[in-house]
């Protein structure tokens, strides 16, 4: 019952699966139990749509929109093809309504899925959101009632992309002409982030030279994520030949930035979050604010960031747990991801509402006017990198959830044997859902944290979106001690069934 169901579709974040198994009859399953947890569990009336460049986009939306209508709610859908962030924006405008986004983010072609929204950009996930959130929706999707309402909703289009262009610019500081002279390159890889950003990068005059900028859901590259090198390798080499200050990979909905030099070095995502923080702080200059960083964030990244006079806490994995987090303390501001996703508490419409999402465009020109502003900072901070060595996050699928929890125990003995000690909850006592080892390194660092000459940070994690992956990543003081502990890592899993190392 339960596979002919698909509830592994089901995530922590989210809901994801192979399109070939969320047939019609289930999709529409699916959109009546959406419906009853919007109309009955949060009370909204209208629900705000959008689907990204996945060719089973249209065919997801329209069936679950002819489900929200007949079930009473008003439905206002973005048209075409539409980034993830160009979503959130649009729900900004409808604050009182729950969003859906039609999509599968940086995941294989053939994949579906959805990201949900109460209202205020309210995230659902699992046990995240009223009722449980994802949890109240299964359980809506397993009972299978009707969810015909009294009357039928409204259907409308809201294009909101001019508007989000002036908006983010705005907030970025980037006004037209502003970028002249800075030599951008861009690669889309055929997903969706192609038409808002030429469009504002153009205005911002900026020498943009824009790679796979149509929307394509056959994806010729490859699969839409910036990490694969078989994916990027196009965009990496034009890169490599041609004469660029910066230039920015994105994933297959657009809210994920990889952010490479001119020369082909790529900026950690914590580091790009330490250059912006000054222009941050112009916008939240009180001393009581704080940002958050991942668990993988590099320590000296961390120090950088903690010195525009910031706090800064350790937080799991996850946009939806992320979201939570900052909503439930105000005083956070801002997050960064070393995944690549950068979020913001953004207000609008001088509504007083402070909307904890996502907003790649902003994160694109701000830190694109940083290289242009602020050219010694960046060297400086790069020169930082120089110092240290990472081994980005790579995986291994193991043949069941027991023989993937055992490899994870040896390796956390392992680096706990050296003298790592292990976290596993964040400052609030939230379950980081990870393990974050450090050696010669405290766990809370300052702006004058000292460090060990062979420090080591070592993270691993369960993958929430993809099924029987562990991950790891590795970062220290030189590149010996991550390429020793990235090999002890891969020695170690082997015993477990450990497949050949996953990307991705």
């Amino acid at each position: 019952m339960a596979d002919a169901l698909n509830l592994s579709m089901f995530r922590a974040y989210d809901i994801r699966t192979p399109s070939p198994l969320l047939t019609d009859e289930l999709a529409v399953r699916l959109a009546r139990a959406e419906a009853r947890y919007f109309r009955e569990v949060l009370g909204v009336a209208g629900v705000v749509v959008a689907h990204d460049a996945r060719l089973t986009g249209p065919r997801c939306l329209s069936l679950a929109a002819e489900v929200y209508l007949d079930a009473g709610l008003d439905v206002v859908a973005v048209p075409g093809v539409s980034s993830t962030c160009l979503l959130y924006f649009t729900a900004m405008k409808h604050p009182h309504y729950a969003a859906v986004m039609f999509g599968a983010s940086h995941n294989p072609k053939d994949d579906t899925g959805q990201k949900i929204l109460g209202a205020n950009l309210q995230p659902i996930a699992r046990n995240i959101g009223p009722e449980g959130g994802l949890e109240s929706v299964k359980a809506l999707y397993l009972a299978d009632e009707s969810c015909r309402g009294a009357r039928r909703g409204r259907l409308t289009a809201c294009d909101a992309l001019d508007e989000y262009v002036e908006y983010s610019s705005s907030l970025a500081g980037v006004v037209p002409g502003s970028l002249a002279g800075l030599r951008v390159l861009h690669d889309y890889l055929n997903g969706a982030a192609g038409r808002e950003m030429r469009l504002a990068f153009e205005q911002a005059g900026a020498e943009l030279t824009a790679l796979h900028f149509a929307a394509d859901g056959t994806f010729p590259l490859g699969d839409p994520n910036p990490v694969k090198e078989s994916v990027t390798r196009e965009g990496r080499e034009r890169l490599r030949l041609g004469a660029f200050d910066l230039a920015t990979l994105f994933d297959g909905d657009g809210d994920r930035l990889d952010f490479y030099v001119g020369d082909g070095t790529y900026v950690a995502s914590s580091f790009v979050y330490a250059a912006i923080l000054p222009l941050l702080r112009g916008r939240f200059p009180e001393d009581n604010w704080g940002v958050f960083a991942d668990l993988k964030s590099n320590p000296l990244a961390i120090m950088e960031m903690a010195r525009t006079g910031v706090r800064v806490e350790v937080i799991r994995n996850g946009h939806s747990q992320i979201k939570q987090s900052m909503i439930d303390d105000p005083t956070m501001f801002g997050t960064v991801e070393e995944s690549a996703h950068f979020y913001e508490a953004f207000q609008f419409g001088g509504s007083g509402l402070r909307f904890c999402t996502e907003n790649s465009l902003y994160i694109a020109l701000l830190v694109s006017r940083a290289f242009h502003e602020q050219p010694d900072r960046i060297r400086h901070l790069l020169q930082l990198q120089a110092t240290t060595s990472r081994e980005r996050e790579w995986g291994y699928k193991f043949p069941s959830d027991r023989a993937r929890a055992e490899a994870m125990d040896a390796v956390e003995a392992h680096f706990t044997s050296l003298g790592a000690a292990s976290m596993k909850t964040m400052s609030n006592g939230m379950d980081l859902e990870a393990t974050l080892l450090r050696r010669g390194l405290p766990f809370r660092i300052g702006p004058n944290t000292r460090l060990a000459d062979d420090w080591l940070q070592v993270c691993q994690r369960i993958s929430q979106s993809e099924d029987g992956l562990a991950r790891w990543e590795a970062v220290s003081a030189n590149a010996r001690l991550a390429r020793t502990a990235k090999a002890d890592i891969a020695r170690i899993v082997q015993d477990y069934g450990a497949s050949t190392e996953y990307q991705g």
